[in-house]
Parts: structure tokens; C-alpha cells; sequence
């Protein structure tokens, strides 16, 4: 065999064999299989500001409520791709309680979130997000004969910012949100109009998270900072509680420790509103920019995956305590 022949299948040999080992290292995740589930999923296009937007939505055998939850992908995401993450625990729940899980696709992949530096289409452009998700809301009243007297959101990433825009701005529209991974960004790069009214809010951040800093900073995606700064987490829960006099703060409450190599443990903190329990802070020790699930897992170059909690189970909990 000629010698650059050998050279070349040795680069090829080595190059294939780094690649293996990275990816068990940095890539590997441990997404669940799709379940069995009850109900009826589709895909759906429709004209939003005269672009084709797409969505998922999932219906269970009988809407036994009249809430639907929005679930929202982080950046460069899909509808899809966060049904996936979040280990379809939320179809499985509305099997369970009768209500109606969207999964959209946000702009070229984006949500115009409330960071006014962000480079992302979605934001240059000024994409109506909010108004896509009613008239998603519309669309699916008028398919499913029923209406929704309950509106939730969800997200991860840029998804939980994006959560956070819909309580900024529609708080007379939206009933309840749950962010992961996500924090409000300061006072200079918030390009949201603050309505100044509250919504119930439930908040899941890891401390390790290199993405969005538990205790505040520079966002930063692979070099990209365009996102700016934000707020650290304990300055964005004031920010909510304050907006409706919740000053009832419970101590914090070390949740189960039930997997002990999952590099992380969850802490619990509460704050009541008017009697009720309206806002809720899921401090993830050792955790990354992830989402906590018990049997699923994120890519490692996220960080730790907590798998103590299930946050979809925790988050429509929360939600359904927020049913009047």
C-alpha cells in the first residue's frame, strides 16, 4: 500500500475515533422513547403576518379542562425537538388531566424575546410571537369546539424568555408561566413594555448553567454574546413577587436527593400571594442549561441534567393549581 494511502486511512482512522469519543463525552444525550400515548398528535401551518408558521398540537381522548400549554424550544430549536426534550411527559400528562399541548416553531428557529441586542432573525425582524400563539389559541378553538379558559407557557432557553415576554406584555392573555434556564435580562437590553401586572410564575435554573447565569451576567452561545446581559435569578423572582405584594417567602426546602450521580440537588423555594401559592423557584444545585427529568437526559456540553424532578410534572402541577 503506498505510503499516503496509509497516512490518509490512519487521518480518516483517527478522525472517526475522536469523533466517537467527544460525542460520548460533550454529546451524548439519553432521550426516552415516544411513549404510547392515548390521544392524537398534528402538524399544522398557518398564516401568521403572512408567513407560514408551523406547530405541533397534542389532544387527549377527552378535554376534560379548558387549559392549553404552550411548550416552547430554546434557540435553534423546533416544536419537535422540545416535545422530545422534555420526554413527551407532557402529552402523557394531558392523557391524564384533559387539556391540550402545543408545540410551535418559533421564526427561522427563534422567539422574539425581551433581549433587544439578540442577532437572531426572530428579533431583528421584530416577529409578533405573541399574536402567532392566539391565533394558534383560535385555531384550535374552533377545531376542537371548545374553549380555552386557561393559557399557559412553558420554555426553555430562549423559550423561558419568551415566557417572559408574554407575562410582560399579554398578562390579561396568559394565565401562568414556567421558565427554564432563563432570567429577565437588565434594564439597558429589555426592549418588552412592562404591563406591571403579575402572572403566577415557576422558575427552574441550574447554578453551573454556563448559558444564562444563575447569579447574572453575559449570556454567551459558543463565542455568540449578542444576547446581552441578564439579571441574576433571585433579582428576576423579585421582580414577580413584588408585582403582587408576595411577601410571604417559605425557607428553602431541600427536595429528595433520589439520584445521587446526577452531579446536582434541587432546592425549593415558595412565596404565597393572596393565600395561594403563585410563585415557585426550583434552584437547581450543580445543574446546567437543562431540563430536570428523572430518566431523560440533555447533552453533556449543556451541563448536568438533575434527575430528581420531572419539571414537566412539577410545572403542569403548578399550572393546575392556578385553575380558578
Amino acid at each position: 500500500m503506498k505510503k499516503w494511502l496509509k497516512i490518509l486511512l490512519g487521518l480518516i482512522g483517527f478522525f472517526l475515533l475522536t469523533t466517537l469519543i467527544l460525542r460520548q463525552i460533550y454529546l451524548t444525550d439519553g432521550y426516552v422513547e415516544q411513549p404510547t400515548l392515548k390521544g392524537r398528535l398534528t402538524s399544522t401551518t398557518l398564516q401568521s403576518n403572512n408567513q407560514a408558521r408551523n406547530f405541533q398540537w397534542y389532544a387527549p381522548p377527552t378535554i376534560k379542562n379548558k387549559s392549553i400549554v404552550f411548550v416552547l424550544h430554546g434557540s435553534t430549536g423546533t416544536g419537535e425537538g422540545v416535545r422530545e426534550q422534555t420526554a413527551y411527559e407532557f402529552d402523557q400528562l394531558a392523557d391524564q388531566e384533559g387539556f391540550v399541548v402545543v408545540y410551535p416553531t418559533g421564526y427561522a428557529n427563534h422567539w422574539n424575546d425581551c433581549r433587544g441586542s439578540a442577532d437572531y432573525e426572530a428579533n431583528i425582524k421584530n416577529i409578533d410571537d405573541i399574536t402567532f400563539l392566539k391565533e394558534i389559541e383560535t385555531y384550535l378553538s374552533e377545531n376542537l369546539n371548545t374553549t380555552f379558559e386557561n393559557k399557559f407557557a412553558t420554555g426553555h432557553s430562549n423559550g423561558g424568555h419568551f415566557c417572559f415576554k408574554l407575562a410582560l406584555e399579554a398578562p390579561d392573555w396568559i394565565s401562568g408561566i414556567a421558565a427554564i434556564s432563563a432570567n429577565l435580562p437588565i434594564a439597558e437590553n429589555l426592549d418588552c413594555q412592562k404591563r406591571g401586572q403579575f402572572v403566577p410564575l415557576l422558575l427552574i435554573n441550574g447554578t453551573k448553567d454556563k448559558v444564562n447565569p444563575y447569579n447574572g451576567g453575559l449570556v454567551s452561545i459558543l463565542g455568540n454574546d449578542s444576547r446581552g446581559t441578564v439579571m441574576s435569578t433571585d433579582e428576576t423572582m423579585d421582580y414577580w413577587t413584588k408585582l403582587n405584594d408576595c411577601l410571604t417567602k417559605s425557607n428553602p426546602i431541600k427536595l429528595a436527593d433520589l439520584n445521587t450521580v446526577d452531579h446536582s440537588n434541587v432546592v425549593q423555594i415558595k412565596w404565597r400571594c393572596e393565600n395561594q401559592t403563585q410563585a415557585i423557584l426550583y434552584k437547581i444545585n450543580g445543574g446546567g442549561h437543562t431540563i430536570p427529568h428523572t430518566k431523560s437526559k440533555m447533552p453533556k456540553i449543556l451541563g448536568a441534567t438533575n434527575q430528581d424532578i420531572d419539571a414537566a410534572a412539577e410545572i403542569w402541577q403548578f399550572f393546575k393549581t392556578q385553575i380558578q
